[in-house]
């Protein structure tokens, strides 16, 4: 019978056997006097007890060499089917979360998309509010010169017009401000209008031309001077009249004179 020398529980049994019998030194040398009784040395063939212990240690490395060819078995033995199956499965999860994680970016994307453009509105709407708040304190400011102009401020009875929403209809677009005050921009709105003088036109200005007009003048006060009695130099009537000194009676007479036809 030949045992497996290279065992570790065999190599530990064979060192644990004293090469060396007792009564013999190391190097050689004279030996002790055999045993009696046919009692086998120390160093003799391996005892019963010693083979019994290389046995075991046998068995044991058997026992976990079927233990590991049983475990190789059932790896070998999986069903492919299954294997097959379950990487289905995990190619699906893997799909199912990047879908999901695309969803997510998509509906994040929405959402900035739709807040840009609800900002980018309520800027248009507040820009469109404020040049309009603008535009009303220029226009009540310039309500402000055209009355301190003599422009007229009655009503209309039938819907409220005024004089200037004429004139601010008309001109409102070329009204400006700057630091010396407010002033009158040319026709393309853009740049200032100049008088003779090459100094931008004020608005107190412009509404003297305006008041001097024989059309616009119509919005300002009548202008009765007594060296010349006229109302205005734009109608003609009542000339040579100094029209504060008449009474109620002689400025109806007066009209209805200028009424009359006159005769060639």
């Amino acid at each position: 019978m030949r045992f497996n020398t290279h065992h570790p529980a065999l190599r530990a049994l064979l060192h644990s056997v004293d090469p060396t019998p007792p009564g013999e030194a190391d190097g050689g040398g004279s030996a002790d006097p055999a045993p009696t009784g046919g009692e086998q040395p120390a160093g003799g063939a391996p005892t019963p007890e010693d083979i019994e212990r290389l046995t075991r240690a046998l068995e044991a490395e058997r026992g976990l060499k079927r233990q590991l060819e049983s475990q190789l078995k059932q790896v070998g033995q999986v069903n492919p089917e299954l294997l097959r199956e379950a990487q289905a499965k995990a190619e699906a999860a893997e799909q199912q979360r990047q879908l999901a994680e695309a969803q997510a970016n998509a509906q994040v994307q929405d959402l900035q998309r739709k807040h840009e453009q609800q900002m980018a509105s309520v800027r248009s709407e507040l820009q469109e509010r404020t040049i309009k708040a603008e535009r009303e304190a220029l226009r009540v400011k310039a309500q402000a010169e055209f009355l301190a102009s003599e422009g007229l401020a009655e009503a209309s009875k039938i819907d409220g017009t005024m004089p200037f929403d004429y004139v601010w209809a008309r001109f409102g677009h070329r009204y400006a401000e700057g630091k010396n005050g407010m002033y009158l921009l040319d026709a393309d709105g853009k740049t200032a209008a100049l008088d003779e003088d090459g100094k931008p036109k004020t608005l107190r200005k412009h509404f003297a031309e305006l008041s001097a007009d024989p059309v616009h003048g119509a919005n300002f006060k009548p202008k009765y001077g007594s060296g010349s009695g006229s109302r205005n130099s734009r109608d003609g009537s009542f000339s040579g009249l100094d029209l504060d000194s008449l009474s109620g009676a002689e400025l109806i007479a007066e009209g209805l004179k200028a009424q009359a036809p006159r005769r060639r």
